[in-house]
């Protein structure tokens, strides 16, 4: 199971106590995954899947979703995790009322060769977890290469994100969250630049353009002086 179907697998849970939940369109979520309604109640769900990796929720994603919920006017939020919550993460979500709830990926769950789409049916659709699974999860032990000749090698990718060693020897951990927002950009339609990427990452995320044209559905292009990725064409017909 991928963040993605994760998603999906919340808002099914959900339903079933009763709930009227959906997946928010990642490309205006602004960290809501899930909405669901009951009983006069909106209540705005982000899921943490990091079972599979070594990040934990903390307490600024409490504070985001904070902001998220709010601006998706929701009366409540939630943090749904199979992973850790940092002590700071529980001092936080007490203080501004978000509940924090562990929910384990089914254990019926695996990884599969075949692409699935969310109701089991197999499917040619590129979506952010085929992606995520298909393309970028094994680049993990590969070193990409610039055009300036600077390495960068992918030391482990997982669902909480990649972790890559540059040409100076310095590690950087990249989270999952700016490759989803991008990658759901680039399928709708999208060109990122490089400051489009890095303008919307707390941190620094300049090699997502280099991970990203290493996938075969995507392709570097040029934003005025600026390296960007975008959907490949289609090849014309025979």
């Amino acid at each position: 199971m991928d963040p993605e179907e994760y998603e999906h697998h919340i808002a099914q849970v959900l339903t079933k106590e009763g709930w009227d939940a959906h997946v928010t369109p990642y490309q205006r979520d602004f960290g809501v995954d899930v909405v669901a309604e009951r009983a006069g109640i909106r209540l705005a769900v982000q899921a943490k899947m990091y079972g599979s990796s070594n990040r934990s929720v903390a307490g600024t994603m409490v504070m985001q979703l904070h902001g998220a919920a709010a601006y998706a006017d929701c009366d409540r939020a939630m943090i749904v995790t199979d992973g850790r919550v940092l002590p700071d993460a529980h001092k936080i979500a007490q203080k501004l009322g978000i509940r924090i709830r562990i929910m384990s990926v089914p254990a019926c769950a695996g990884d599969s060769s075949e692409p699935q789409a969310l109701d089991g049916v197999a499917s040619t659709e590129l979506t952010f977890g085929r992606v995520w699974r298909e393309y970028v999860k094994p680049m993990e032990g590969r070193t990409l290469t610039r055009s300036n000749g600077k390495n960068n090698e992918i030391l482990r990718v997982d669902d909480g994100g990649i972790m890559r060693r540059t040409s100076t020897g310095r590690t950087q951990h990249i989270s999952i969250e700016i490759f989803r927002w991008a990658i759901e950009k680039i399928l709708a339609g999208e060109t990122l630049s490089r400051d489009d990427i890095n303008g919307q990452y707390v941190g620094r995320a300049s090699s997502g353009t280099l991970i990203l044209g290493a996938v075969p559905a995507f392709e570097i292009a040029r934003v005025g002086r600026e390296q960007a990725i975008r959907l490949r064409a289609a090849p014309p017909p025979a």
